[in-house]
């Protein structure tokens, strides 16, 4: 315990230890040396003293020996350091972490076209326009009132003479015409007709066609004919399964084109070939059986 104590709580407790002891000792020893009847007359005295020593001594050791309280109060401030600096980092990881929003698209230009009436024309300051959202512009240098009107869409104001307004209005690709609805003004040459242009429309790609299924005909062969199971052939490629169901040996031969195998007596094989629209030629090309009766036309689409 004492060596958890300051310096200066171990000095006061000895100088007060010190004081006790020696006042102990002179009252036991040293003062009835000198005087025999100590204290005598002077207990009263020498009562209250020896209380006040005592009670020195027990305030001295709950004053000076307590625990210094350091380590709570520096505790304290370490903690609220931890809380400042965790506050004073969280927006920097909140920034981190927020993407950043990808920039849109950039708005369109808008078309601002300036329109001069008078009597009695209609003055534009391009002689086309773009489709889209237009803005006309409108200053009447003329004498008299006019307005200017979209055949089939909105109309200005009236303006008065040396006034000006505006129109706003959005164009299809094509033609429009403008002009003063004011009666009788447009009669008189106030209409005018302008060219829209606009982006034409990209053509959707073409979807490719799908791969054809490929076709497989049966065939029959025997004395002497040849037998499809289909009466008609697609163009392109075409597997033919033969079957030879004679009793002598027959193959499949296509004129201008492959011939199969030999085929055994109750034997199978395959032909495949490509084939183009119009007409095919199918034989055997064993001497003597095509003349016999194994030759077919068949129609291919």
């Amino acid at each position: 315990m004492l060596l958890a104590l300051s310096t200066g709580h171990k000095v006061g407790l000895a100088v007060v230890g010190a004081a006790f002891i020696i006042f102990a000792l002179a009252s036991s020893f040293l003062f009835p040396r000198f005087r025999p009847q100590f204290p005598g007359h002077g207990l009263p005295a020498f009562i209250v003293i020896a209380f006040v020593f005592f009670f020195g001594m027990l305030t001295a050791v709950g004053v000076f020996g307590a625990e210094p309280k350091k380590g709570h109060k520096e505790a304290e401030p370490t903690a609220a350091q931890t809380t400042t600096q965790a506050t004073a980092t969280t927006p920097t990881s909140t920034n981190a972490t927020t993407p950043n929003a990808p920039p849109g698209p950039p708005a369109p230009t808008p078309q601002v076209v300036q329109v001069t009436e008078k009597e009695f024309k209609i003055i534009l300051s391009r002689p086309t326009l773009k489709a889209g959202v237009v803005t006309f512009q409108i200053k009447n240098t003329g004498a008299i009132p006019h307005d200017l009107a979209v055949v089939g869409g909105p109309k200005s104001a009236l303006i008065k003479a040396k006034s000006t307004g505006t129109l706003t209005v959005t164009l299809k690709p094509g033609t429009t015409e403008l002009y003063c609805s004011v009666p009788g003004h447009k009669a008189a040459g106030m209409d005018l007709k302008v060219k829209v242009s606009g982006a034409k429309a990209k053509s959707a790609a073409p979807t490719p066609k799908p791969a054809a299924a490929p076709q497989t005909v049966n065939v029959t062969e025997k004395e002497f004919k040849i037998i499809l199971a289909s009466s008609t052939l697609k163009a392109g490629k075409v597997t033919f399964k033969i079957t030879n169901a004679g009793a002598i040996p027959h193959d499949l031969a296509i004129v201008g084109g492959p011939r199969s195998k030999l085929i055994q007596s109750k034997g199978t094989a395959t032909l495949t070939a490509t084939l183009k629209p119009g007409t095919v030629e199918l034989y055997c090309s064993v001497p003597g059986h095509k003349a016999g009766g194994m030759d077919v036309k068949i129609k291919v689409s």
